[in-house]
């Protein structure tokens, strides 16, 4: 990949964005930014926001970048911790957190876990939604791609207790909300015990689309995965909501043979399987990821993985990328991150 700026440019073109963006229309974009300090493949490149941003206002009358409030930190945390306020304005845009927003009372299309619920106004007004994910593993459902960027919509700080029957939850936001334009940062994206405690990895890559399904399909043939092992991707296409399969994709750009990259999937270990077994009880959940145990739970998770080498093998790996050198990684990791 070239500039990234020229790298979007191609991609809308592909797109035939000017068609999508209607003139004085309003557009919702959701990055993915799951935290408050930046790391890259950690959360969605700011400069790269910024550049969406610039280039959609050029055509849209109002665009607006959205975030819930996440486990520990608010969305609006998030903007200024990440920049992402700073960048978003300067390009003629602004940042809304979800969770303040007015709540509007709302149908689900064949909703599965919901029939109906509040949703946030940003979700309900718009002209066109655009996610932004990163091309990163998730430890609990192997990829958190486009379908997964919409779990950031859900306007409820304790939303890990939604974890259990999370391809339900996501596939009734994307029923709601679907996204009209998917624009992958996979500039650097995130392997192995993504989504925040993974191994950063180049990839040099913006990778469109106008179909969550599809598009994170894609994606997925890029890691290495297929996407049905996924029960976020599954859900979604079994409700109809797009195709999996790359013969009903049309791709362009270049090949996938050319750009495909195998990731390293999350880990199976001791801790690993722990934290899947957590996720399935939501109280417990809550409690072990929102309480005063949440440091007690970590510290000692982190000491098991260095009796058995995974915490040593896992700082070489990230050394070998040279992609965190020059940022305060070890601290993040120690300080600020989920258990695994």
């Amino acid at each position: 990949m070239k500039g990234s700026e020229e790298a979007l440019e191609r991609t809308l073109e592909a797109l035939n964005w000017k068609e999508r963006v209607r003139t004085n229309s309003k557009v919702v974009i959701k990055p993915n930014g799951c935290h408050v300090r930046y790391l890259p493949g950690l959360v969605t490149t700011p400069k790269l926001l910024g550049e969406l941003v610039a280039l959609i206002r050029t055509r849209a009358s109002e665009v607006v970048v959205v975030e819930s409030d996440l486990q520990r930190f608010t969305a609006d945390q998030v903007f200024d911790g990440l920049g992402y306020r700073e960048v978003v304005e300067r390009a003629g845009g602004r940042c809304s957190n979800l969770t303040t927003e007015k709540q509007v009372k709302s149908t689900i299309p064949e909703g599965q876990f919901w029939k109906e619920r509040t949703m946030p106004e940003s979700l309900v007004d718009n002209d066109l939604f655009v996610s932004m994910p990163v091309m990163k593993t998730h430890k609990l459902w192997l990829v958190t791609l486009g379908i997964k960027n919409q779990f950031g919509n859900v306007p409820e700080a304790d939303r890990v207790r939604y974890q259990k029957y999370l391809p339900q939850v996501v596939g009734d936001f994307n029923a709601f909300c679907p996204a009209g334009l998917i624009i992958t940062d996979g500039i650097i994206g995130m392997e192995a015990d993504g989504p925040i405690a993974g191994i950063p990895k180049r990839m040099d890559l913006v990778v469109g689309g106008d179909n969550l399904v599809a598009t994170d399909s894609v994606l997925c043939n890029i890691m290495g995965f297929d996407p049905l092992e996924s029960g976020l991707i599954k859900n979604c296409y079994e409700r109809g909501m797009g195709p999996v399969e790359l013969s009903k994709i049309k791709i362009t750009g270049a090949s996938l043979d050319k750009v495909r990259r195998p990731y390293k999937g999350p880990s199976k270990d001791f801790v690993s399987r722990m934290e899947r077994r957590v996720r399935r009880h939501p109280a417990l959940a809550n409690f072990v990821y929102r309480s005063w145990f949440f440091n007690i739970a970590k510290r000692t998770a982190w000491g098991i993985r260095g009796l058995y080498g995974y915490k040593s093998r896992y700082h070489e790996d990230v050394e070998r990328t040279g992609l965190w050198k020059g940022y305060d990684w070890e601290e993040l990791m120690q300080v600020y991150t989920p258990i695994a």
